[in-house]
């Protein structure tokens, strides 16, 4: 069966309702079936600024494992300062209509399960469909008096992954679906008697719901987009710098990458106090960062210490220190401080301030991030 780690971000969730681009609408079902894998909507919300703040709360959210009840706690302020909470009058820029809506814990519960879900969904079947072998997929449906009778119906029939069934009907399939599918291989399918049907059931997906919800479209990642723009730009002599520059950001890109996980598994361990010495290379250093720091070190390392005694920079995390490649690119750099050991480099980047403070070893070599912190002004 499919298991998912409890102790890592959702990645591939996160990544499903991160990839949604902001659409006002005044009624659900004008955004309507597939268009929702691609637009994150609200019915009733008419301000973009404030349709932003809800999905990055939810994506927030997603990210730390945050209940309901801890995201309405959050997001309330935030709906309460843009005049949405409470009685509400929208109005529809389309066709003029006006209406009084009471946006209560009842409305935030139903727009947080439905874009959790959604997105719950699609990482899930990201995973299933990923694995190799003959897959099949369980319809899971709860047994709490509160489920659909036709949903219930659905509990243990077995399909066989590329079944046109999951087409329209993977949950969730309606509102307030609380239905899942489990993967299992044929092998285990056997050993466990799960019976595979062998005609698919009657379709059970709402009309609002009638559709593909697994965000199994081709790759739209960064990467295949990356390589598509280098391989058009290769032969053009006019494109050279264009293409050096994308080159340079999917390496940048492939080192975020290697970077969470080496930092975490090094993080972990000085923690445990076992790699107070050790230190791993977590970016290149630009030519830039070199000239300001008077060394010809080609890279820049992090080290177990650093991660064990940096704690208090509650705000800052694994993932931030993986960013750095990015961080010290040279356009980023706004500001730099010069004092007897260590430069304290200060950057602009993904809507937060970063300040880094570098120190060089005695042999002019090694380049070493001693303190890396952030905040949402300029320090």
């Amino acid at each position: 069966m499919v298991d998912f780690s409890f102790n890592l971000p959702p990645e591939e969730n996160i990544k499903a309702l991160k990839a949604k681009k902001p659409k006002l609408s005044f009624k659900y079902d004008e955004v309507m079936h597939e268009a929702h894998l691609k637009a994150f909507t609200i019915a009733k919300v008419t301000k973009l600024d404030l349709l932003s703040d809800i999905q990055d709360s939810l994506l927030k959210a997603q990210s730390e494992g945050k209940s309901f009840e801890v995201w309405k706690k959050e997001i309330k302020p935030t709906l309460a300062k843009k005049g949405w909470l409470g009685k509400v009058e929208v109005i529809n820029d389309k066709t003029g209509e006006s209406k009084t809506i009471n946006v209560n814990n009842t409305r935030l519960k139903k727009i947080y399960n439905t874009n959790m879900r959604t997105a719950n969904a699609q990482g899930r079947a990201k995973a299933q469909y990923a694995l190799e072998g003959e897959i099949y997929l369980r319809y899971i449906a709860l047994q709490d008096g509160l489920t659909r009778p036709s949903h219930l119906k659905m509990q243990g029939i077995t399909l066989h992954r590329d079944d046109p069934f999951w087409k329209t009907n993977y949950p969730p399939n309606g509102w307030n679906c609380r239905c899942v599918v489990r993967a299992y291989s044929k092998a285990e399918c056997e050993s466990q008697g799960f019976s595979i049907s062998q005609t698919p059931p009657l379709p059970i997906a709402s009309v609002d719901w009638s559709y593909d919800k697994r965000g199994l479209e081709k790759d739209n990642s960064l990467n295949t987009i990356l390589d598509s723009k280098l391989k058009k730009f290769a032969k053009d002599n006019n494109k050279s710098v264009f293409v050096e520059s994308l080159q340079a950001t999917k390496e940048d890109i492939s080192q975020v990458r290697k970077n969470y996980a080496a930092i975490k598994t090094l993080k972990q361990k000085a923690l445990k106090g076992k790699a107070d010495k050790e230190f791993i290379p977590i970016a290149k250093t630009t030519q830039t960062l070199q000239n300001l720091l008077h060394t010809k070190a080609k890279e820049i390392y992090l080290s177990g210490w650093t991660l064990k005694t940096h704690t208090h920079h509650t705000n800052v995390a694994e993932f931030d220190y993986s960013l750095l490649p990015f961080l010290i690119r040279d356009t980023n750099v706004y500001k730099v401080k010069e004092s007897k050991e260590n430069h304290i480099v200060y950057f602009s980047k993904f809507g937060s301030y970063y300040k880094a403070v570098f120190k060089v070893t005695q042999n002019k070599e090694e380049v070493f991030l001693v303190s890396l912190s952030k905040g949402n002004k300029k320090i």
